[in-house]
């Protein structure tokens, strides 16, 4: 908090004295004449203040430290002096009760003091209300003090030069440096450990945020607000309404599912009644309608009864809301009509008219993503009535995106007669009936499975009693669900929004089927750990809600429509065809001509709805499921039945920084369960690969499986602000977006038998570390528990504790990585004669990720060894060197030799290659011994079978070969900024070796430290011989994503630790002294690099701060991306407290939004490199998968693939990705002249600097782009 006090000097120096052990004051001392001098008034005082997160955590040990100093014997709680007390008064917000009290106080005791508060806003105001103090930083010891300091004057010197010339610019008095006083007290060692990292962060701050924090340090909050787009009070109301809207849309539609209207509509103009009365009396409201979807969804419910009377009321209700209709309102009225025998042809004039008045075409309708097959016939009914002649139009699927106008706008030179394909595998397969399971596993919503894990019989005796204990706890969640429903009805308010309608959707056995699910994972789970209780009710509400849209789309007449074209989707799939035509394409002109139009619409529950659902049931487990059955006899358990041990219980455990609740299964049902392994496996549909391709996605909510909802987006509940943004987008826009899933979805996979049985034989004899399998915890080398037997000493007690803390987190990991690995070689070996799809969607940045969660091609080394292409293609003649070339790129072997050099040494060692392929146990294992082993070995028999084939070169391969890109984050810097020297590191310059980043920051760390060393700087000498790639790998790669330099410590420090000779006494000031030198020769190596990342901190940290709201932009192929990173909030519904991380109406996190935008931006161009090769390739009749940054494809096809890429990445770079950025910053979030008129000097001073900053584009270098066509180790 920040005070400005007039007094004697003397008088000052009283004060502080006496609250030396109490506070830490940074003040500065300024003669009463100059006073007036000063154009920033009391902020002026403390312009130099620190880290605002640093004052919480110096705080907060202070305050621990006093508290334990208060119970000591012999000590005072109470304040040293009376003097303590008025000058907390003067630090301390007062509450409401006893303000004017306070006051009052102020005013008798200290007469001559003026208080004003200010908030410093360059850095988050701490939670704690107390005043906080930082201390100069000149008083710290820093292990850095031996570190010549010339780099740093200058740094000084240029800040100054720059604060001034920006300064001028903007017309203000540039601060002068303050001088300091501190009062220290002692402080434990973490807390100066982060002090020293946060001293260290501020050399490194770019000078443009050094000038931000000057800057905005002469604004008070309140002016602050006043530029932000909303107020608190209205984003609170905006948020409350927001949700109320969520909840009603929800409740109105699942009421009119369970066949309700009537009672839906008496509710509807009941809340329309109020708020006109509430306007009338000029009373504020957020409990109102305005979300049109509700409007449409009664509206539609009206229009299946033939009711156009109601229809039209709810028209009239909408505009004397002002609520602007959609073209599903006209499509509602028109489904009303068609369903009408006669109807006045003049209404249906005049909705036309309508439509077309408000800027919507009639031909539009039949695109709608909400008619069914019944609702098409009757609108199309209504129109052939005013037009005989009307057809209805084909779905548009042309793109208009620039960087994409060689893909739609050229012909594909594939043909029909085009041999592409090395085998026509799909001739033997009965899609049909593979059709007919994938839709049962997705009605069924499950899919059981035998485990591997089952290697021998169980016993019969524990079989019988888990089906008496299932049957006894069905019959009880059954009798408690009806029970606690009827309670709910009983309590709950006619008038009230609850979720009783969720509880009627299915009949009672159901319901708990779907919990049975949720009660059989908690059972196999661990007795010291559970997910958040929040987190168990919100996947239990996921599950009812998918339940709920199968059911939906089953009633509508999706799956008879669905079944009866996707046959001839398949087939298109499977063949050339999908080279020439793209899956979108194809499947809007399937549903065109066969007329089958298929209501897919997304009906969302809110996030409070699913989470009271949830822990609807949860608390009916909890209450209901008692343990009636006896596991541990053959006797009948006598016990009543409300005296027996409930199965469920909370607990408030703390497995991090806070607690939080948990579910705990009772220690009886464990044990026997941990006899009783699972013999098989459950699994929803949605974590299985397709059986057939999945459903092309032809919008955002429209694709993936077949019948279940797949979302488009990784998104939280909550956080639906790009939600709604992909709304109201054309498809025409994100074509090209969702054209690029596509092709990664219809690529055909299958499974590497061979890897497979030997992964299994290891996993089932309790798994290998030198195999990297998992290891199960009856491995003979995991320790057993230790015991803590009675009799023992405190010391050795303690001691035994410490040991079993350790081994039951050692326990719990192993169980973790070994059950991953079950459910990944379960689904395998279910897989393992089929041929599988990966459904894909995207995170808020655009990268694409498959679907399922256990298996896929984005897992771990096993995984990936685990899956080849369904598709084989003769290697021909370059086919065979490029397995070779990548056998060696995955031993990471010779990774800075060339490529000839790496085909060279597999010829060398092809002797081991083939002891591997042949005898990947009993033999010499030179596969066991690589980065990749079981892609290693996987590599290895492809190559065998290769070279031992008639003709290698008309052999078919399944296998896929990877392009992986060198630091690709990195690469898109040095192209943005055409910076020559960070572009040569990275391989963008064409050269005869490979470059490897990593290595150079190594050398050139390496030195400085030898300079250090001449100038006999004892941490230099100490780490002669230990700097090595290794060792700051990690903080070079983690640079790019904002890692801070306490991070950069933490990771060199573990590496040290790691290394056996190094003196672990040096290891804080080692990795303080190597986290610095890495940081330094990084800005040194990639100067252009960053000073874009710079640039997009600053513009985030203004938007977000200044403008108070998530910083957003459009990818270059369209996808709009916010930034889902806000302030927590609590939401209170029905007695339950729930917390929300990524509301849209809350305040953004901003140190969240500035250092997590420039990884995010430029994830969001490589996931746009990755679909603009994925497009040319399909184009070019290339499979093609990517992994991010690596990209796979046959062996045969490697090198086109290459070229392509290197095209695509150029012509990506081409355009003026920057420039775009801040004209799309400077519309969103821009002030406008008009605004300038309404704010004062100091708000206007500051919109020239958000203004001046968003459009202050860095320079670029003199890196030539088109070098990268001719760069052989860009993608190798």
């Amino acid at each position: 908090m920040l005070r400005t006090i007039f007094c004697s000097r003397c008088l000052l120096q009283t004060i502080l004295n006496s609250v030396k052990q109490q506070l830490n004051v940074h003040y500065r001392l300024i003669h009463s004449e100059n006073l007036a001098k000063l154009q920033t008034n009391e902020d002026e005082l403390l312009s130099a203040i620190a880290h605002r997160e640093l004052f919480e955590e110096q705080f907060s040990d202070q305050r621990r430290s006093r508290k334990s100093s208060t119970l000591r014997p012999g000590r005072s709680s109470t304040p040293p002096s009376t003097t303590t007390s008025n000058l907390k008064l003067l630090n301390r917000p007062t509450s409401n009760i006893n303000k004017k009290q306070t006051i009052r106080t102020k005013q008798h005791q200290l007469p001559d003091v003026i208080v004003t508060e200010k908030i410093d806003l360059a850095h988050p105001k701490p939670k704690n209300k107390r005043a906080i103090s930082v201390s100069s930083t000149s008083a710290l010891t820093s292990p850095l003090a031996e570190i010549p300091s010339e780099m740093n004057k200058q740094h000084n010197i240029e800040e100054q030069n720059r604060l001034k010339s920006i300064s001028q610019r903007l017309n203000i008095t540039a601060p002068p440096p303050s001088s300091s006083f501190r009062l220290t007290q002692p402080e434990t060692l973490s807390s100066d450990e982060k002090r020293k990292d946060d001293i260290l962060e501020d050399e490194f701050r770019t000078e443009d945020e050094k000038i931000l924090v000057e800057l905005l340090g002469t604004l008070d909050l309140k002016k602050v607000r006043q530029m932000h787009k909303y107020t608190d009070e209205e984003l609170k109301i905006m948020r409350k309404h927001q949700t109320f809207n969520e909840i009603l849309l929800a409740y109105v539609d699942v009421s009119i599912y369970n066949g309700k209207l009537r009672k839906v509509r008496q509710f509807f103009d009941k809340l329309c009644l109020d708020q006109e009365r509430r306007k009338t009396m000029k009373r504020l409201s957020w409990k109102y309608p305005s979300n049109v979807n509700i409007y449409n969804t009664i509206m539609f419910a009206h229009a299946e009864n033939g009711t156009l009377r109601a229809v039209q009321t709810l028209f009239e209700k909408m505009r004397s809301s002002h609520i602007k209709p959609t073209l599903e309102s006209y499509a509602a009225v028109l489904t009303c009509l068609g369903n009408l025998d006669m109807f006045d042809p003049t209404i249906a004039k005049r909705i036309i008219f309508d439509i077309e008045k408000n800027g919507f075409r009639v031909s539009d309708i039949f695109h709608l993503n909400c008619l069914n097959n019944e609702q098409i016939r009757r609108i199309l009914k209504v129109l052939k009535i005013l037009r005989p002649d009307f057809k209805v139009p084909p779905i548009p699927d042309e793109v208009h995106t620039k960087l994409l106008q060689n893909v739609y706008e050229q012909p594909s030179p594939i043909t029909d007669k085009s041999n592409i394909q090395g085998d026509l595998w799909w001739k033997n397969i009965n899609f049909k009936e593979k059709l007919a399971k994938q839709l049962q596993w997705e009605q069924e919503q499950k899919v059981v499975f035998k485990s591997i894990s089952i290697t021998k019989q169980v016993n019969d005796h524990y079989v019988d009693k888990q089906k008496q204990l299932y049957m006894e706890m069905e019959q009880q969640l059954i009798v408690g669900f009806l029970t606690e429903l009827e309670i709910l009805k009983r309590e709950t308010e006619p008038d009230k929004l609850s979720i009783i309608p969720f509880l009627e959707i299915f009949d009672a056995k159901e319901y708990i089927q779907i919990v049975m699910k949720e009660v059989n994972g908690l059972f196999y789970g661990s007795d010291y750990y559970s997910l958040p209780y929040n987190v168990l009710c919100s996947n239990l509400g996921k599950r009812i809600h998918q339940r709920y849209l199968t059911d939906v789309r089953k009633k509508n007449g999706f799956l008879d429509n669905l079944q009866s074209i996707y046959q001839e989707y398949i087939e298109h799939c499977v063949s050339n065809q999908r080279f020439i035509k793209n899956e979108r394409q194809k499947w809007n002109e399937i549903v065109t001509n066969h007329f089958t139009f298929m209501d897919r619409s997304y009906r969302p529950w809110s996030y409070v709805q699913i989470c009271q659902i949830g822990d609807f049931f949860y608390r009916v487990m909890l209450k209901y499921m008692k343990l009636t059955v006896p596991l541990s006899s053959q006797k009948r358990n006598t016990i009543n039945k409300r005296e027996a041990n409930s199965i469920l219980h909370v607990v408030h455990r703390t497995p991090g920084k806070y607690t939080e609740k948990q579910i705990k299964v009772h220690p009886t049902v464990l044990r026997f369960f941990a006899h009783l392994p699972e013999q098989q496996l459950e699994f929803d549909c949605t974590e299985l690969p397709c059986l057939v391709p999945p459903l092309p996605w032809i919008n955002c909510h429209t694709g993936g499986y077949l019948l279940n909802q797949t979302d488009f987006l990784r998104l939280p509940l909550s956080a639906n602000q790009q939600d709604q943004y992909l709304k109201s987008i054309s498809v025409q826009q994100i074509g090209g977006v969702l054209d690029s899933i596509n092709a990664l979805n219809s690529c055909p996979w299958k499974i590497n038998q061979r890897i497979l049985d030997t992964i299994i034989s290891i996993f089932e004899k309790g798994g290998d570390k030198t195999f990297s399998v998992p290891l199960s915890l009856k491995n003979p080398s995991i320790p057993d528990m230790v015991h803590i037997d009675k009799g023992l000493s405190n010391d050795e007690k303690r001691r035994r504790e410490r040991e079993r803390f350790k081994l039951v987190k050692q326990r719990a990991e192993i169980f973790s990585l070994w059950s991953n690995e079950l459910y990944r070689l379960s689904i395998a070996n279910q897989f393992r004669n089929e041929i599988f799809w990966f459904p894909h969607n995207l995170d808020f940045r655009g990268r694409v990720y498959p679907v399922p969660p256990h298996f896929n091609h984005l897992g771990s080394d096993i995984a990936r060894g685990l899956i080849l292409f369904a598709e084989g293609k003769p290697l021909g003649a370059n086919g065979l060197r490029r397995l070779k070339i990548h056998l060696i790129n995955l031993t990471d072997l010779k990774k800075r030799q060339s490529i000839n050099e790496r085909e060279q040494y597999a010829n060398e060692i092809m002797d081991d290659i083939l002891d591997s392929a042949d005898k990947p146990l009993t033999g010499r294992l030179w596969w066991s011994k690589s980065e990749e082993p079981w892609q290693t070995l996987a590599c290895c028999m492809e190559i065998a079978n290769a070279i031992r084939s008639p003709d290698s070169t008309k052999y078919l391969s399944y296998f896929p070969v990877h392009q992986d890109g060198t630091c690709n984050v990195l690469q898109h810097y040095a192209a943005m900024g055409l910076d020559d020297v960070g572009a040569a590191s990275v391989n963008l310059k064409p050269s005869d070796l490979p470059k490897d980043v990593y290595s150079d920051v190594v050398e050139m760390v390496e030195l400085e430290r030898q300079k250090d060393e001449e100038l006999n700087i004892e941490m230099a000498k100490i780490l002669k011989g230990f700097i090595k790639r290794k060792v700051i790998k990690q903080t070079i790669m983690t640079t790019n994503y904002g890692v801070t330099m306490y991070g950069a410590r933490q990771q060199i420090g573990r590496q040290l630790r790691d290394i056996e000779d190094f003196p672990k006494i040096h290891v804080s000031e080692a990795s303080t002294y190597l986290a610095k030198k890495t940081f330094l020769c990084l800005r040194e190596l990639f100067r252009e690099t960053k000073k874009i990342q710079d640039w997009f901190k600053d513009c985030a940290s203004l938007i977000s701060r200044v403008r108070g709201t998530a910083v957003e932009w459009n990818t270059p192929l369209g996808l709009p991306v916010v930034q889902p990173y806000y302030k927590e909030i609590k939401i209170k519904e029905s007695g339950h407290e729930l917390m929300d991380y990524f509301n849209m109406n809350s305040r953004p996190n901003n140190i969240k939004q500035k250092n997590a935008f420039p990884p995010n931006y430029v994830h969001s161009l490589d996931s746009t490199h990755m679909m603009m090769t994925a497009l040319n390739c399909a184009k070019n009749g290339i499979t093609f998968v990517s992994v991010h940054d690596s990209f796979w494809t046959h062996p045969c096809d490697v090198d086109i693939l290459s070229k392509i890429c290197r095209e695509q990445f150029v012509a990506l770079h081409k355009e003026p990705l920057l420039e775009n950025l801040s004209q799309d910053f400077t519309n969103k979030f821009g002030f406008k002249s008009s605004e300038f008129s309404k704010a004062d000097e100091t708000q206007t001073k500051t919109m020239k600097l958000i203004n001046d900053t968003i459009h202050r584009v860095p320079e670029r270098g003199i890196f030539k782009l088109e070098s990268v066509l001719d760069s052989t180790y860009f993608f190798s």
